[in-house]
C-alpha cells in the first residue's frame, strides 16, 4: 500500500512523499482539533458516571421496572453518549486531520468544520440529556401505576419535541461534517480525472473511499434517526414490537455505528498503523478487497433489514404476531439477513487480517517513540473479530429463537455483550488510543512515551474485556436457567445471587469508567489548562470571524461590471426568496457565491423550521394555528433574500471600486 522510509515520510504508488512528522502548529491549520478529543473525553465522564450508578441495588431494579422508560435510561441514554459522543465527536475530529493529508486538499471549509463541532456538540449533549430525563420522567409514571403507553400519550408533544428539536441540531451538526468531507474528496477526486501532479494516489485514494464511505453511513443514519423521532414514526415502531425493532435499533444502529464510525476506523487504522510501526501496510490487494466486501455487507443488511422491518411491521399492524409474521417471510428474512452480514464478516476479517500481518514481527528504527501504543490497536481488531464472530452466529435461526426464548436475560448476550465488543472494545478503544498518539503532534510537542495514557488504555482494555465477560457469562447462566424452566426473577438469582450479580457488574462497569476517567485527565493535561482557557476566551472573536467569513464572496462570483453587479443581485435575491418559498432557502447564498451560509439554510429550514412547525402545532393548540406559520414561512426567504441581495452588492461593489483602482 506504501512504503514507510528512514526520513518519516509515507510513499505511495507515484512516488510522492507526504511529510508525516511536521505537526500543524497553529489553529487556523489545525482547525482547533484539540478540543474534538477534549470534549469527547469529557462525554466518556458522564458514560463513566452513568454506567456505575444504573447498575447500583435498588436503582437498577427500579429501571428494569420502568418499562421503556428505563430502556431509555439505561441503553439508549448511555449509549447514545458514549458512542455518539465520545465516539463520533473524536472520530470527526481525526479525520479532519487525515482527509487532507490522503487527498492532498485543504479541508473545503473551516467554518464548516466549526459549525460541525458545535452543533453536534450541543445536539449530542441536549439528545443526551432529554431521553434522561423523558425516560426518568415516564418511568416515574409506570412505577406510580400508570401504563407506558398511557404515560407517554399523556406527555404528548413532550415526549417527542425535545428529541426531536436536539435530533435536528445534531443531524445538522452531521451534515456539516459530511459536506465537508464529500467536496474534500470530490476535489481529491477531480484531481485524479484530470491528471494532476498532486493528486492523490491510488493508496491515498482508497482511504479517502473509507472516509466517503463512512460519511455517508453517518448521513444515512442520521437522516433516518431525524426521521423516526416524527410522532406517526414513533408511533409505527411503538406499535410493531420486534418487527419495528428491525429498523430502530438494528437497522439504524447498523448503519450509524458500522456504516459510519467503524467503517471511518478502519479508514484510520489503515492510515496510522504505518506511522506507528514504521511499516508499509501488508497488502493494498487485501485492503481494496476488504472495501468492496464491507460496502457490499454494510448497504445489504441495512436494505434488509429496513426491508423486512417494514413489510413485517405492516403485517404485525394487520394482527399477526411478530413471530407469525417472521414466519409469513419465509427463507427470505434469514437467507437475507445471514447472507449480508456473512459478507461484512469477510469485509472486516479480511481488514484484519491485514492489519495483523501488518504489525507481525519487529517494528522498524525509524517507528515513533509511542510506537507501543499500536498493541491496544491489536485489542481493538481482536475484539472486533470476536464481536462479528459472534454476530454471525446470533443471527441465525436456531440462535436467534433460542435467544428470544430466554428473554430478557439473553439481552444481556445480545445487544449488550456484542456492543460490548464492537462499540467500545473496538470503536472507543480505537479512538481513544489514536487520540492519545495524535494530540501531541497537533500541539507540537514532544513525542515520548505518553505514561499517563497508556496507563487510561490499559484500564480501559481490562474494563472492556471485564465489561464482556461478566455481560456473557451472565446472560448465558441465566439464558440456560430459563429454558431449564426457571423464572425471569429466579434466574437473576443463579450467578452469586442477589448481591452477587450486582457486585459483578458495578465491578466491571466501575473498572472500565475509572480508564474513562484516566483518559480525560490525560486529554485534560496534554492540551492544557492554558490552552483550553485561551480557547473560550478567545470564543467571540472566532464567532465573529466566522460570521465574515460565511458571507464573503467567493472570487469566481464575483461581477466584472457594476451593471453585471445588479443583475446578480437581483438574481440571488430571487433564487433566495422563491427558492425558500419552494422549502429550499438557502439557493440565493450558493448561487452568489457564499456556499457555507447557503447548505446552512438550507439545512435549518428543512430540518430546523419544520422541527418548530411539529412543537407549535402539538404542543400550542393544533391544526388552528397552521395559517399563522405561513407568515414567518414566506416572510423568513423574503428577509433572507434582501440580506443576500445587499451583502452581494456590497461585496461586489468594493471589489470593482479595488479593480478600477
Amino acid at each position: 500500500m506504501a512504503t514507510i522510509t528512514a526520513n518519516d515520510t509515507l510513499i505511495g504508488a507515484t512516488g510522492h512523499t507526504v511529510d508525516r512528522a511536521s505537526p500543524p502548529t497553529h489553529e487556523t491549520e489545525n482547525h482547533g482539533l484539540p478540543r474534538f478529543f477534549f470534549a469527547a473525553a469529557a462525554a466518556l465522564i458522564l458514560s463513566a458516571i452513568q454506567g456505575v450508578v444504573q447498575r447500583l441495588p435498588g436503582i437498577s431494579d427500579w429501571l428494569r421496572d420502568a418499562d421503556y422508560g428505563g430502556h431509555m435510561v439505561t441503553n439508549l441514554a448511555h449509549t447514545h453518549i458514549t458512542i455518539v459522543g465520545a465516539g463520533t465527536i473524536s472520530l470527526t475530529g481525526l479525520l479532519y486531520y487525515v482527509l487532507p493529508k490522503v487527498a492532498r486538499r485543504p479541508l473545503f471549509s473551516t467554518s464548516l468544520t466549526n459549525l460541525s463541532f458545535w452543533a453536534t456538540l450541543i445536539g449530542v449533549f441536549g439528545f443526551y440529556l432529554s431521553m434522561l430525563s423523558i425516560g426518568l420522567y415516564e418511568g416515574a409514571m409506570v412505577h406510580a401505576g400508570w401504563p407506558y403507553e398511557a404515560a407517554r400519550d399523556w406527555m404528548g408533544a413532550w415526549h417527542k419535541a425535545p428529541m426531536a428539536i436536539t435530533g435536528a441540531i445534531m443531524g445538522i451538526g452531521y451534515w456539516t461534517f459530511v459536506t465537508n468531507i464529500y467536496v474534500t474528496v470530490s476535489r481529491a477526486s477531480a484531481a485524479r480525472r484530470n491528471g494532476e501532479v498532486d493528486a492523490p494516489n491510488n493508496s491515498e485514494f482508497l482511504l479517502a473511499k473509507f472516509f466517503a464511505m463512512g460519511a455517508t453511513g453517518l448521513l444515512i443514519g442520521t437522516v433516518q434517526g431525524v426521521y423516526q423521532v416524527l410522532p406517526w414514526m414513533l408511533d409505527w415502531l411503538h406499535k410493531t414490537g420486534e418487527a419495528g425493532h428491525m429498523i430502530d435499533p438494528m437497522a439504524h444502529a447498523h448503519m450509524n455505528l458500522v456504516g459510519g464510525v467503524s467503517v471511518s476506523i478502519m479508514g484510520l487504522l489503515y492510515y496510522f498503523v504505518p506511522r506507528m510501526t514504521g511499516r508499509p501496510v501488508f497488502s493494498q490487494k487485501l485492503a481494496t478487497f476488504s472495501f468492496t466486501c464491507i460496502v457490499a455487507g454494510v448497504f445489504g443488511f441495512y436494505l434488509s433489514a429496513v426491508t423486512l422491518g417494514a413489510i413485517e411491521g405492516n403485517m404485525v399492524l394487520e394482527g399477526l404476531t411478530d413471530v407469525e409474521a417472521k414466519e409469513a417471510m419465509g427463507v427470505w428474512h434469514p437467507m437475507l439477513m445471514a447472507t449480508t452480514a456473512a459478507v461484512m464478516g469477510v469485509g472486516f476479517w479480511s481488514f484484519i487480517a491485514n492489519l495483523l500481518l501488518t504489525v507481525r514481527g519487529q517494528q522498524t528504527t525509524d517507528a515513533p517513540a509511542d510506537r507501543n501504543l499500536v498493541r491496544f490497536l491489536i485489542f481493538a481488531v481482536l475484539a472486533l473479530l470476536l464481536g462479528t464472530i459472534q454476530g454471525v452466529l446470533q443471527i441465525l435461526d436456531v440462535s436467534e429463537e433460542w435467544l428470544e426464548d430466554a428473554m430478557p436475560s439473553s439481552y444481556l448476550v445480545t445487544p449488550l455483550s456484542h456492543a460490548q465488543l464492537n462499540m467500545v472494545g473496538f470503536a472507543i478503544l480505537s479512538l481513544a488510543t489514536l487520540s492519545v498518539y495524535l494530540l501531541p503532534r497537533l500541539l507540537g510537542k514532544p513525542i515520548e512515551v505518553p505514561r499517563r495514557g497508556t496507563q487510561a488504555l490499559t484500564v480501559i482494555a481490562i474494563g472492556v474485556a471485564s465489561t464482556y465477560a461478566v455481560f456473557i457469562g451472565v446472560g448465558l447462566a441465566e439464558s440456560i436457567a430459563i429454558h431449564s424452566g426457571a423464572t425471569a426473577a429466579e434466574a437473576r438469582q443463579v450467578v452469586g445471587g442477589y448481591w452477587g450479580r450486582y457486585i459483578l457488574f458495578i465491578a466491571a462497569q466501575a473498572l472500565l469508567g475509572i480508564g474513562y476517567l484516566l483518559y480525560f485527565r490525560h486529554i485534560a493535561r496534554t492540551i492544557g489548562g492554558a490552552m483550553i482557557r485561551a480557547y473560550f476566551r478567545d470564543f467571540r472573536a472566532r464567532i465573529a470571524n466566522a460570521r465574515r467569513q460565511s458571507v464573503r464572496v467567493h472570487p469566481r462570483a464575483l461581477p466584472e461590471t457594476r451593471g453585471g453587479a445588479q443583475r446578480k443581485a437581483l438574481s440571488t435575491f430571487a433564487f433566495e426568496a422563491v427558492g425558500g418559498a419552494l422549502g429550499f432557502m438557502g439557493m440565493g447564498w450558493i448561487y452568489s457565491g457564499r456556499p457555507f451560509i447557503g447548505i446552512m439554510l438550507l439545512g435549518s429550514w428543512g430540518g430546523g423550521f419544520w422541527t418548530f412547525v411539529y412543537v407549535v402545532l402539538a404542543v400550542a393548540g393544533g391544526a388552528g394555528l397552521l395559517p399563522f406559520l405561513l407568515i414567518p414561512y414566506f416572510a423568513l426567504p423574503f428577509i433572507s433574500g434582501l440580506l443576500a441581495y445587499r451583502s452581494y452588492l456590497l461585496h461586489a461593489r468594493a471589489h470593482l471600486s479595488q479593480s478600477l483602482a
